[in-house]
C-alpha cells in the first residue's frame, strides 16, 4: 500500500527522505521506510487498518498525529524542532 508523506510546514511531498513511524494495533511497533521520488512510502499491506504515525526521535506522537494506514493515505509530518543526527559540531576525517 503507498501513503504519501507531506511535510507539515511546506506543505509538499517529502521526497527520499527516512522516517521512522509507529504503528498502533494487531502489529505494533516501529518502522524506518524511505519515501520515494515522489514522496511515496511503500507499506506492507499486513498494516492495512492499523494506526501509524511519524514519529520523532527524542519526541512523542499525539492522538491527532495518527492516521489509519489505508492505500493512498495522506501521512502529515511535522519535521520542525528535529535535527540531524551528525550535523551539530565537531569535525569529519576523510582517509584517501
Amino acid at each position: 500500500m503507498k501513503i504519501l508523506a507531506i511535510d507539515s510546514t511546506t506543505k509538499k511531498p517529502l521526497i527520499n527522505t527516512k522516517l521512522q513511524l509507529q504503528v498502533k494495533g494487531k502489529d505494533s511497533g516501529y518502522l524506518s521506510l524511505m519515501t520515494d521520488a515522489t514522496g511515496t512510502l511503500q507499506l506492507d499491506d499486513k498494516y492495512k487498518g492499523q494506526q501509524i504515525a511519524y514519529f520523532l526521535q527524542g519526541g512523542s506522537t499525539t492522538a491527532t498525529d495518527w492516521i489509519t494506514a489505508t492505500d493512498g493515505a495522506k501521512l502529515t509530518v511535522t519535521t520542525a524542532g528535529a535535527t540531524a543526527k551528525g550535523t551539530t559540531g565537531g569535525t569529519t576525517k576523510q582517509t584517501i
